[in-house]
């Protein structure tokens, strides 16, 4: 009986003893927001309630993403659907990870603004060259033969033999 009144008056303390602000900010945690950049791989939408979006991160990890009801799709200012996200697209994805399920869910997915469209080139005119022009080196003509092989001295043959005398 003794132990069973101890146990209570120690269950009393110990609840009775916890702040409150510890107590209520369990129920009101907020998860971090990531923040995950690269390509879309696939959107599957099979599910209508939520859409799985997979992105191919820089390292060539498939990270699959949830998007809700409430995710924000947009490029710049413009607010865009779902089925604008195609395979191979830049994108941008802020998400939360939800550890009871370990599942991500998408808060916001932003596309990159496409670069402004070049102006036309403004036309060339031709420019004329004028006299003055560097004048190219006259064709090299081959030297004479002499200056090409050098003269050879008559050596004697051994087969000529000197007269005797």
């Amino acid at each position: 009986m003794k132990s069973a009144v101890i146990r209570i008056t120690l269950g009393l303390a110990l609840l009775g003893g916890l702040p409150a602000p510890l107590v209520s900010a369990e129920g009101a945690k907020t998860l971090p927001t990531l923040l995950i950049k690269g390509e879309v791989v696939s959107l599957d939408s099979s599910d209508a309630a939520a859409p799985l979006l997979k992105v191919k991160d820089r390292y060539g990890f498939e990270t699959p993403i949830y998007l809700m009801a409430t995710t924000k799709i947009a490029q710049g200012e413009t607010a865009l659907d779902a089925s604008t996200l195609t395979s191979g697209a830049t994108v941008e994805v802020e998400y939360n990870f939800d550890v009871n399920t370990a599942k991500r869910h998408a808060v916001s997915v932003k596309l990159p603004m496409p670069p402004p469209a070049m102006p036309p080139a403004p036309a060339t005119v031709p420019v004329k060259t004028s006299a003055a022009a560097p004048a190219q080196a006259p064709d090299e003509t081959p030297a004479s033969t002499e200056e090409q092989a050098p003269a050879k001295e008559s050596a004697p043959d051994a087969e000529q033999v000197p007269d005797a005398q």
